[in-house]
């Protein structure tokens, strides 16, 4: 019977977050968020650009560098070799380079599943977030070790890395969902659409022009 009436507690709780998910998207699409005065502030909470290309210079071992004139750029893992002559050359370093092209399209693709607007707009609890975060976390390690090789995880150093990359990708795709604890990211933009309006609304009181003073003209007294 407690069986019971817990399994019935998960399916209500379910059907509330799928309401609830329902009416954040349908708040979305309606004309309330039209005419936005800063509709870069939306863009900037529910974009993911930035996000997904971490994890690709990530799965490709690039690191952010300083060129000479102090621009920031990503550059490739480099390892210094000596020749037969005696010389030394900087070249690639692959071993640090964990996944192919292959392996990188193939997690992106993946991810681009987990983390987009939706995720941000949408309402979860803790429980949910964390059953996501599990099912991703096992699927993610099982096509890895079953695909290592093709993906490009070619080396043993590589191989012994792959918990890393695993961690490394959940604790990511953990932000992106606690943003959305609760429908907080669609609470904050509601928030700042209420005070946009209100300025719109109320206008902004202009400051009082001080005349410039005349002797002779008795109205700039």
């Amino acid at each position: 019977m407690e069986g019971e009436d817990f399994l019935k507690k998960l399916q209500d709780e379910a059907a509330d977050l799928r309401d609830k998910n329902t009416q954040l998207n349908t708040a979305l699409s309606s004309s309330a968020y039209q005419g936005q005065e800063d509709p870069n502030l939306i863009q900037y909470q529910i974009d993911t650009g930035e996000m997904l290309s971490k994890i690709e210079h990530f799965l490709r071992g690039e690191f952010v560098a300083i060129d000479e004139e102090g621009n920031e750029y990503w550059s490739k893992p480099k390892k210094t070799i000596t020749k037969e002559d005696g010389t030394t050359e900087e070249v690639v370093d692959h071993d640090l380079m964990l996944f192919n092209d292959y392996g990188v399209n193939f997690i992106l693709s993946l991810l681009g599943k987990y983390l987009d607007k939706n995720t941000f707009l949408s309402y979860y609890d803790e429980m949910r977030i964390n059953e996501i975060l599990a099912d991703l976390g096992d699927k993610l390690a099982e096509e890895i070790f079953y695909n290592y090789e093709r993906i490009g995880l070619d080396t043993e150093y590589k191989k012994s890395r792959y918990p890393l990359i695993v961690l490394t990708i959940l604790h990511t795709v953990e932000s992106a969902y606690r943003r959305a604890i609760r429908g907080k990211t669609m609470e904050d933009l509601n928030s700042s659409k209420i005070f946009t309006q209100m300025d719109n609304i109320g206008g902004k009181t202009p400051m009082p022009t001080k005349k410039k003073f005349h002797l002779f003209k008795p109205n700039t007294w």
